[in-house]
């Protein structure tokens, strides 16, 4: 595997991107670095980015060889000194060294990624309550009261409690509600199943 190879699988685009102080919004769209614009559209994918608006195209090393007028090999120099990797860009990999960098990005991935999940558990569960609480309603008092009603009334709030605690805990304070999320989600499940969304 070369320098490059090496480079381009440690450190993804949108990593890059926003490192340099590109402006990355939702969906991973940004405001392209290479052409003035107001409104996004250069999409920033793990492997390479792509303007609708200019067609600049290509990897990690490409766009930063484009942001700081770079040669390829100082390029990666570059990310390799911006981003600690330790790769002696004038030797062979250390194949240990790389292994180990592979594997704390994978773990930081997965972390995000089960982050990521909690949240939009948490938020599904909160907007399927607020969702039956407005539309089971009583109309007028003699209205039948639904069992969706009831069910929203009395736990709408602990779940807005969840999903506002989440939102101001760390990512070590969002992991130790991981046990009550996950409680959260069969429980979500099982109200789907027998109420319907």
């Amino acid at each position: 595997m070369t320098i490059f190879e090496e480079i381009k699988e440690l450190v993804d685009v949108p990593t890059a991107a926003r490192h340099y102080g590109v402006e990355v919004h939702r969906g991973n769209m940004a405001l392209c670095p290479f052409h003035r614009e107001r409104h996004p559209s250069c999409k920033l994918y793990a492997d390479h980015y792509y303007c609708f608006g200019c067609q600049a195209h290509g990897d990690v090393i490409r766009l930063v060889q484009e942001l700081f007028g770079l040669t390829p090999i100082e390029a990666v120099k570059q990310i390799n000194n911006d981003f600690g990797l330790g790769l002696d860009v004038d030797k062979p990999p250390d194949v240990t060294a790389v292994n180990r960098r592979r594997q704390e990005i994978a773990r930081q991935k997965a972390e995000q990624a089960n982050i990521e999940r909690m949240y939009d558990i948490l938020i599904r569960y909160y907007t399927l309550l607020d969702r039956y609480k407005m539309q089971y309603a009583p109309k007028s008092p003699y209205d039948e009261i639904d069992g969706r009603y009831v069910y929203a009334v009395h736990h709408i709030e602990y779940a807005w409690y969840l999903l506002e605690t989440f939102n101001r805990f760390d990512k070590e304070g969002q992991k130790e509600i991981k046990l009550e999320v996950d409680r959260i989600e069969r429980e979500y499940k099982r109200i789907i199943d027998e109420w319907g969304e």
